[in-house]
């Protein structure tokens, strides 16, 4: 399950077309307020920032200032009404908004506010058809028809692709922006293997280069590169169940599952079945699992072990997505796996339902 980021706190972006002013002016009004007051607000750290306030008068308000590095904004009224998402870069900056549709704001003057909205346009109808089909999912599961939930899936499988795959695009076609690499680290980082985010990072025009998105997708890149297939996987020694120092090198001289998971993770439970066939069918050929829980609460993490019958062996710091070993292996969603070979290099990553029994009868028979 991916950690999802609100994209209005994903910060500090340096816009490839911006207009040639030195200053910015966000000019607005709200119909329906006649007074109070409007927070100007960033990101930082993952925290919302106040970089600025000022007050309606006659339902009017406006900010002004000069953006060096362009950042993606948004406009808050009073302490808890968030009404305006944006790119603050130099420019003359109109925001059309009403008190009782705060929703329905209109934010016009931001060259990389309208490319940005393109993208979330297309990405939106794309959600609602995938919806369309969790729909039908639901549907066909609520009267056991087992034939058309095997269709939907695939159906809803090709979407999410379909999704992916025209991101990856509006990325590669934008990437003189600063919304390419917005895109990239708010929706696709996670997603990526090594080899594809690098190139995506390297394609990025130069002049961004000092944008902190570009910066934190190089870190990803660095931290990838750790963990990619071919490479010897970097060791550990963290506490079992029972609070006993375990470490990943012991198990060398066989082929080892580091799998990624949690007992609040509702996909990494319905893959469990997948990993408990595997691990019965092939632990007597040199086959073992570690398992890396992201919990938090020991107790749901033991009973989770017991109810899915998961005979293997288990660590943790229950310190959830802070969890230390998915943060060197870079893990930014789970369930996330990587098979390791005798020597301890990585063989394959990801590997699910029938591809893990696959590479196993292929490596062990």
């Amino acid at each position: 399950m991916k950690k999802l980021f609100p994209i209005f706190l994903l910060a500090l972006l340096m816009a490839a077309c911006q207009s040639n002013s030195t200053k910015f002016t966000v000019s607005g009004t709200i119909a329906g307020v006649d007074s109070g007051v409007v927070y100007l607000v960033k990101a930082q750290a993952g925290q919302p920032l106040v970089v600025d306030t000022v007050d309606i008068v006659q339902g009017k308000f406006t900010f002004e200032g000069s953006a060096q590095i362009p950042e993606m904004s948004y406009l808050r009224l009073n302490e808890r009404e968030y009404f305006a998402q944006f790119f603050l870069e130099n420019a003359d900056i109109n925001v059309e908004s009403y008190k009782d549709s705060l929703r329905a704001t209109k934010v016009t003057g931001s060259p990389t506010t309208d490319i940005f909205n393109t993208y979330v346009d297309e990405v939106t109808k794309l959600g609602e058809k995938i919806r369309e089909y969790q729909q039908q999912y639901s549907q066909a599961a609520a009267t056991g028809n087992q034939d058309e939930m095997d269709r939907v899936k695939v159906d809803i499988e090709a979407a999410s692709d379909n999704m992916e795959v025209f991101a990856k695009n509006f990325v590669r076609e934008h990437s003189n922006s600063i919304v390419g690499p917005f895109i990239t680290l708010s929706q696709l980082g996670g997603r990526l293997e090594y080899e594809e985010l690098k190139a995506l990072v390297d394609g990025f025009a130069p002049e961004l280069a000092a944008s902190e998105y570009v910066v934190q997708l190089k870190t990803m890149v660095e931290t990838q590169s750790k963990t990619a297939v071919g490479v010897e996987a970097p060791d550990f020694t963290m506490n079992d169940q029972e609070g006993n120092p375990f470490t990943l090198s012991s198990l060398r001289g066989k082929y080892v599952l580091v799998d990624f998971w949690a007992s609040w993770c509702a996909p990494c439970r319905g893959e469990n079945p997948n990993v408990v066939a595997a691990f019965n069918k092939f632990k007597d050929k040199g086959f073992d699992i570690l398992g890396v829980s992201l919990d938090r609460d020991k107790d749901a993490w033991l009973k989770a072990i017991n109810d899915d019958q998961l005979g293997w062996h288990h660590v943790s710091d229950l310190k959830y997505w802070q969890n230390e070993v998915a943060q060197l292996y870079g893990v930014s969603s789970i369930p996330h796996s990587i098979l390791l070979d005798p020597d301890g290099k990585i063989v394959a990553k990801n590997l699910r339902g029938d591809a893990l029994d696959e590479k196993l009868a292929e490596l062990l028979n």
